[in-house]
């Protein structure tokens, strides 16, 4: 154990699948914990979405990293015995699917309670474990969509926007393993294990209190925030982010871009009235900027220490000077694929594969897995038989 691995001998059963509850599991093996990986034959169904680079999506490599995994069919009494005997000397178990559903396989929290009695067992979902909304599906466009997200995402066209990214899940996985964590630090003083509700929907809650409160406050729809912030095109077509969050910082930004003439229009004096009268506002800036390319804009916001910045692409933030220096990104070797770049989670510290994946094949750890719990090579030969166990060639 070190700081760069805090959680080495910790023992973390993730029979989850998507992003959520796998990232959750994931940053527990980014910190050395021994993740197992249990998934369907056909492997966790995240690696189905968006295209495949040898045997890996994008979404799978970034959940499920460092992890062991095997694959089981949980619709087998065999599978089922086999999670039990992995979680009985867990620390943590993780599933993710609809309420009822691993109890009624046999891997509910009631049943690996009985089998280890201290198990912190976390369950992950669009909805929660209860409420009328329960049994719903819920992906991250429907939680997107139904937490509020998408209505505060609105574009220029007015036009509320699903945010490109897998925002509820992420943040659930990174307040799922928050939640974990601190149940780890707790567990000392508590004679049985603990089941935690770890829901896409209390996720987004918390996520969007700002927007929440504020809309409960304004009586209604909240003003524009801190306008002119917002994002501007410029004349080479590039973009530029601008925001400000002190009444003098408004006056630096037209002096920098040479609009001393709304600086000091009583108008806009300051932020309240710069969100009422808007929309004359901010077609003046929409013009300025217009006026220089994105590099002479973000040059001339650095000179006058304004909150401003170039709209990067993602091969802008790769190739950026600072992310380059501070190591945010740094090259990692997976067989199949070559080198590809793996940002850091902040707080962990790269490290090398134990394997020779970073990122598991389906099944790749299956056979070190059984042995681990005693079972021998014949007994393994006859789970693959029967159908419980799969293991790749």
């Amino acid at each position: 154990m070190s700081y760069a691995t805090p959680y080495a001998g910790l023992k973390v059963v993730d029979i989850s699948q998507g992003f959520a509850g796998p990232y959750c599991a994931g940053i527990f093996a980014l910190y050395g914990a021994d993740v197992i990986k249990v998934e369907p034959f056909e492997g966790d169904w995240i690696r189905a979405i968006g295209k495949s680079y040898g045997g890996q999506t994008p979404l799978g490599m970034a959940a499920n990293p460092h992890k062991r995994s095997i694959a089981l069919n949980l619709k087998s009494d065999a599978a089922c015995d086999i999670v039990h005997k992995l979680a009985a000397d867990a620390d943590v178990f993780l599933e993710s699917f609809r309420p009822g559903v691993s109890a009624r396989l046999g891997v509910g929290f009631d049943e690996i309670k009985k089998i280890n009695p201290n198990i912190i067992y976390g369950s992950v979902s669009g909805f929660g474990q209860t409420g009328p909304y329960a049994r719903r599906p819920g992906s991250d466009t429907v939680l997107q969509s139904f937490s509020g997200l998408v209505a505060v995402n609105k574009g220029n066209d007015e036009i509320p926007h699903r945010v490109g990214m897998l925002v509820p899940d992420t943040i659930t996985g990174v307040y799922a393993h928050q939640a974990v964590a601190a149940a780890l630090a707790g567990r000392g003083d508590e004679v049985e294990g603990i089941h935690l509700d770890l829901s896409l929907a209390q996720a987004m809650g918390a996520f969007l209190a700002p927007k929440i409160i504020e809309r409960v406050l304004a009586g209604g729809e909240p003003r524009i925030l801190n306008a002119p912030a917002g994002s501007y095109e410029t004349s080479d077509g590039g973009y530029i982010g601008l925001a400000l969050v002190k009444e003098d910082q408004y006056a630096r930004i037209c002096d920098a871009m040479g609009l001393e003439g709304v600086r000091d229009d009583p108008r806009y004096v300051d932020f309240e009235l710069r969100a009422k009268n808007f929309n004359t506002l901010k077609p003046v800036f929409e013009a300025r900027f217009k006026e220089k390319t994105a590099d002479e804009w973000v040059q001339i916001m650095r000179e006058s220490d304004i909150l401003a910045e170039r709209i990067n692409s993602t091969d802008d933030w790769l190739n950026d000077a600072h992310t380059i220096e501070t190591g945010m990104a740094p090259e990692v070797e997976q067989a199949g694929i070559g080198c590809i770049p793996f940002p850091i989670v902040p707080g962990t510290t790269p490290r090398d594969a134990n394997t020779d994946q970073l990122f598991p094949a389906i099944g790749e750890h299956g056979r070190d897995v059984l042995t681990g719990l005693g079972i021998d090579s014949e007994a393994i030969e006859a789970l693959v038989a029967e159908g419980a166990v799969y293991l790749p060639d």
